[in-house]
């Protein structure tokens, strides 16, 4: 990014979360094209709390100054002088000699209120990571996992993954001139299914004096050809437990030069380790291939949440990895869903018990594990009942029934339409 004052300022860029093989949107998912109004706390000082109006129909976001280390301060929180006006972009001051990191914290939430919206999938490219012979930017993003794309072959930025963070930083010392999509050596995107709120830090690690940096983040999902096809294009990811035993199942869509998955599980969704390989698909339909696994181990007991990620190690040795699935596990013998009637015809009502207040999504998913129905509704601590309606145009079959509180799947059902 091209130096234009004289205190050291860094304009920050959001990530949109995308998959590395997703096609190319010619819109913006979310715009912040808004003037942000202060909710709480002093402006631009950490713990401000602000709300961006009508970023999509029926969503406002709520963005909060979380921290900041190494002497950085917000400077502008929406600087659109430079990058488009519907990108986030926030303006950093960093002091000279330091590594500075400005952390915000971004929530999607219904218009007007404070009820987290859960999206079904988030896109977030952080563009114009550049640097020079003193200063080296950086971008970390953290949605609790997701899948990361970019230019793998590039020497300009390295991405790298701790935990369910997604680190880029500059390594090539390049200025380019203006902030630029097409400059796809400098940038990355993620992405994330079932997301409500994540966090973000920007920042550089600067060697020089005063300077004046300038980035935005746009959710919006590009495509980075240049690295190649993945070796592997996942269809679908998911688990159910029963009895405190999870089973994870997915399903690929493409396999090249696949050796093996390694199953990893997390409790804290930061540290994880291999518990088990799948070499083999349970069954083969064309290029589709379904695979499963099953974690009874005696470390579930006693546990509320584990964290899975696949590890797709491919022929030569190069490693990849899969969205990060939070799995919330029954108590023993407790009932966390009960959905009535089943059989359905028009409607059905959802109860289930939440540990906090917040936002449930419910889905409904077909035998192809595709959503036909998703609802949204804001939830209490305690006992709940969501009435789901407009179901009297499936067609009859088998369906599951999944709830989601604050992002996390709590439970499915298996449900019939007549």
């Amino acid at each position: 990014m091209k130096t234009i004052f004289t205190p050291i300022v860094l304009l920050c860029t959001f990530f949109s979360l995308i998959s590395k093989n997703s096609q190319a949107q010619a819109f913006f998912q979310y715009n912040f094209n808004g003037n942000p109004v202060l909710l709480s706390g002093i402006d631009k000082q950490v713990n401000a709390k602000y709300r961006f109006t009508s970023v999509s129909t029926g969503v406002d976001a709520i963005v909060t100054i979380v921290s900041a280390t190494g002497g950085a301060t917000v400077n502008i929180l929406d600087d659109n002088a430079i990058s488009k006006p519907e990108g986030f972009s926030p303006n950093i001051n960093i002091p000279a000699g330091t590594t500075g990191l400005v952390e915000f914290n971004i929530k999607f939430v219904i218009t007007g209120t404070e009820t987290i919206k859960v999206q079904d999938s988030l896109y977030a490219t952080a563009i114009d990571i550049d640097g020079n012979s003193t200063l080296k930017e950086i971008d970390v993003i953290d949605m609790g996992g997701g899948t990361v794309s970019y230019l793998s072959g590039t020497l300009e930025i390295q991405v790298t993954q701790s935990g369910t963070a997604f680190t880029g930083k500059n390594i090539g010392g390049n200025e380019y001139t203006s902030i630029d999509t097409a400059a796809k050596q400098v940038m990355f995107t993620v992405k994330k299914n079932n997301v409500g709120q994540f966090t973000y830090k920007c920042g550089a690690e600067n060697n020089s004096g005063a300077l004046s940096r300038q980035k935005s983040i746009y959710f919006k999902n590009f495509t980075y050809s240049a690295g190649g096809p993945l070796p592997v294009k996942y269809s679908s990811f998911d688990a159910t437990v029963a009895e405190k035993a999870v089973t994870l199942k997915w399903v690929t869509e493409q396999e090249l030069n696949h050796d093996r998955f390694e199953v990893e599980r997390s409790f804290d969704a930061n540290s994880f380790k291999t518990i088990g390989i799948v070499l083999d698909a349970e069954n083969s339909f064309g290029t589709s291939r379904t695979y499963r696994f099953k974690d009874n181990s005696v470390e579930l007991q006693g546990r509320t949440i584990a964290y899975y990620r696949l590890k797709q190690i491919d022929n030569n040795g190069a490693v990849s990895y899969s969205v990060v699935l939070a799995v919330k596990l029954q108590a023993k013998g407790g009932v966390n869903l009960q959905v009535s009637p089943n059989p359905f015809i028009e409607r059905m009502y959802v109860r289930f018990t939440s540990n906090e207040n917040g936002n449930a999504q419910i889905r409904i998913i077909n035998v192809s594990g595709q959503s036909v129905l998703t609802k949204q509704s804001g939830i209490s601590k305690g006992y709940n009942t969501i009435q789901v309606d407009g179901l009297g145009n499936l067609s009859t079959g088998v369906y599951v029934t999944e709830v989601a509180v604050n992002g996390v799947i709590i439970d499915k059902q298996k449900v019939v339409k007549n």
